[in-house]
């Protein structure tokens, strides 16, 4: 009685859930601003690219940056010497983009206990000639607009730095479709939530944009070399000094990798969730209520009878919240398969199990020990 009563509360608790993110996707889509920027305030801008592990992918995420119409712009790419797609990828774009400036900058490999990306960010910024900097992680695409979009929603007074949502993009196989059906239908949903209860307190690594001057305030990148979630602590840092993190009208999206196993897509998934649980340890609790499905079967399997007409609201509502979500960040292809949705949050509850034992990470082909607050201890 005590486990029907249980499930049956966890399944009421995803209704709930699922109410209030239905909620906060309708107001900001009715809300959403689209910042314009006056004439002549356009400042020049770095896009710093780490392109550690990118694969033959890259060279369209990257012409995707070149082809963006900004006054003034550079674009630094940082490989290392095994990275030979990203190489060769930055030779093919500066052929076909001959009046962008787009410059390869050679980044060592990281020291024991550091952030590789943080590393290769602390290289590019050596270099970096504009006052304005945006933050790219290697498989970001983005569209048209997207640096002057960024721009001049950074001029709006208070900000510290804009954040960008983003869709995943798959390819035909199953596992990347579960995946992106995933973020797609679901984390938009979260990040604003969060936004709603006690604003933006952090970035998302798809695309950071802020001043040169505001990373250097909150300790540049020397700050954030020994921690996972760089983008949650440079986020964090920057609302702790008083500053608005704002969310992006302008959404990109992020290729899954082709050819990934199974096993890599499970690593990659309980980094995240292992990430927050370090990070954010209430937030990753709280991931519960986002598994209105595996509530739903158990409640199913445990007592139908009673508390069918429950599972079948949470379901519903999941659904009706992942199809919101998913026209927020333009994916319409997750949109119109949310027959994929139980399979995918299946999965995503299995993840989540998972991250709550243990403390080791796997990242771009480095095993990681995570200590309090995401701090990389080994």
């Amino acid at each position: 009685m005590v486990f029907v009563t249980a499930v049956g509360l966890l399944a009421a608790a995803s209704c709930a859930y699922y109410i209030a993110a239905v909620l906060v996707l309708w107001r900001h889509s009715r809300d959403r601003p689209s910042a314009q920027a006056e004439p002549g305030s356009q400042p020049g801008i770095t896009v710093l690219k780490p392109a550690g592990g990118a694969g033959a992918e890259f060279v369209d995420l990257l012409s995707s940056h070149a082809a963006q119409d900004y006054p003034d712009f550079e674009i630094l790419v940082g490989a290392g010497g095994h990275d030979s797609p990203a190489r060769t990828a930055v030779g093919q774009v500066q052929a076909e983009f001959p009046h962008a400036q787009i410059q390869l900058v050679d980044c060592p490999a990281p020291a024991a206990g550091c952030n590789g990306k943080v590393e290769a960010l602390r290289e590019l910024a050596r270099h970096a000639s504009k006052p304005v900097w945006v933050l790219s992680d290697a498989d970001i695409e983005v569209p048209a607009g997207y640096l002057a979009s960024l721009s001049a929603e950074l001029q709006a007074p208070n900000t510290g730095m804009v954040t960008c949502l983003y869709r995943a993009e798959p390819d035909a196989s199953l596992l990347t479709r579960l995946e992106a059906c995933r973020i797609n239908t679901e984390f938009p949903a979260q990040v604003l939530l969060a936004k709603s209860l006690q604003g933006l307190r952090f970035g998302l690594g798809s695309s950071m944009a802020l001043r040169a001057e505001t990373l250097a305030s909150v300790g540049g990148f020397p700050a954030l070399r020994n921690v996972i979630g760089d983008d949650y602590h440079l986020g964090a840092r920057i609302a702790a000094e008083g500053l608005s993190v704002r969310l992006s009208a302008t959404p990109v999206s992020t290729r899954l990798s082709r050819g990934t196993t199974w096993r890599q897509s499970w690593r990659r998934q309980l980094r995240w969730s292992r990430t927050i649980r370090k990070q954010r340890p209430l937030g990753h609790f709280s991931l519960a209520l986002t598994f209105a499905v595996p509530w739903s079967v158990l409640a199913l399997l445990t007592e139908a009878g009673t508390l069918w007409p429950l599972a079948a609201a949470a379901v519903s509502l999941r659904l009706l919240a992942g199809r919101s979500a998913a026209r927020l960040v333009r994916a319409e292809g997750s949109a119109r398969s949310l027959w994929l949705v139980p399979a995918a949050d299946l999965c995503a509850a299995a993840v989540w199990l998972g991250s709550l034992f243990g403390n080791d990470v796997w990242w771009a082909g480095r095993r990681l020990r995570l200590g309090p607050d995401g701090r990389i201890v080994s």
